[in-house]
């Protein structure tokens, strides 16, 4: 059974609808209010709310403290905590006449969507999403506007819903590298075959290796301030990540590179300049030769 995180102020009579359409397709829904710190306690800690079933911000407060904001005062699902392995995957945010202020929400949901693969869709009046969403936001899945075509949103859950249970069978892969095109690019390149991570830096590496489990690195070799060797030291200094296997990710092919990067050990090497359909091969091979 699929878990949906649906995010609403409060439950109304048209929400409570959406939620039982949802429970009668087997759906597990839970429901949370559109606070930084209520989502965060309601993915670390066994929930436990008000009458109605929505953790009250200010309870929530009490349990823990506040999560860390980043730069530009977005609060950021990277700040140091650990969720559980089993939070749900499918988030729904049902929006009853929210404004701007939600930019902390959005901003800790678009890193949950960037870093743990959650799927995210909104619903609200055409007005509400224009006002809150915006036009471009691409870690949005998909907007609904009210009234909802129940039919539609219940097929595409659905859907989403089969692609995260299946989801879970998948090898996972931390990719490290501070080239955003090359993070989007290899991303989406191995994405439908294998659950991925990104890192954009080292540091946020080791950050994410202390809160997922996954079963290969794939880690550029020139990288600012901390860059591959120094992280691959890290990563093997450590008891909980010593052996999960790394593979270089380097853009010089010339022998002097690669005999540099040989003298690391890594798993293997990939050459950027590879052709995509190489790399996804390689990737292939490697996973099954340790079957």
């Amino acid at each position: 059974m699929s878990k949906i995180l649906f995010i609403t102020e409060k439950v109304s009579f048209i929400s409570e609808g959406i939620i039982n359409h949802l429970k009668a397709q087997d759906f597990e829904v839970l429901t949370v209010k559109p606070d930084v710190t209520a989502i965060s306690n309601f993915l670390k800690e066994d929930n436990g709310g008000d009458d109605d079933g929505i953790i009250d911000p200010e309870v929530a407060a009490l349990l823990s403290q506040e999560g860390e904001k980043e730069e530009g005062g977005e609060a950021s699902a990277e700040s140091g905590e650990k969720l559980k392995e089993d939070i749900p995957r499918i988030f729904i945010l049902y929006l009853q006449g929210e404004d701007n202020l939600m930019i902390d929400v959005l901003g800790y949901i678009r890193d949950l969507v960037e870093d743990r693969g959650i799927r995210f869709f909104v619903i609200g009046t055409q007005e509400e999403i224009d006002e809150v969403i915006g036009k471009k936001a691409d870690y949005v899945a998909q907007t609904y506007t009210r009234p909802v075509d129940l039919q539609s949103l219940i097929k595409t859950i659905q859907k989403e819903g089969e692609a995260v249970d299946k989801l879970k069978e998948f090898k996972s892969i931390l990719i490290v590298d501070d080239d955003a095109t090359a993070l989007r690019s290899m991303k989406s390149l191995l994405s439908t075959k294998y659950k991925i991570l990104v890192a954009n830096s080292g540091m946020n590496a080791i950050t994410i290796l202390a809160k997922n489990k996954v079963d290969l690195i794939l880690l550029d070799f020139e990288m600012p301030i901390v860059n591959g060797p120094k992280v691959l030291e890290m990563i093997r200094s450590d008891p909980n990540t010593a052996n999960i296997p790394v593979m270089f990710l380097t853009a010089k092919g010339d022998k002097r590179s690669i005999m540099e990067v040989l003298r690391f050990k890594p798993e293997k090497y990939l050459l950027k300049t590879m052709l995509p359909k190489d790399i996804l091969d390689s990737i292939d091979e490697f996973f099954k030769t340790r079957r």
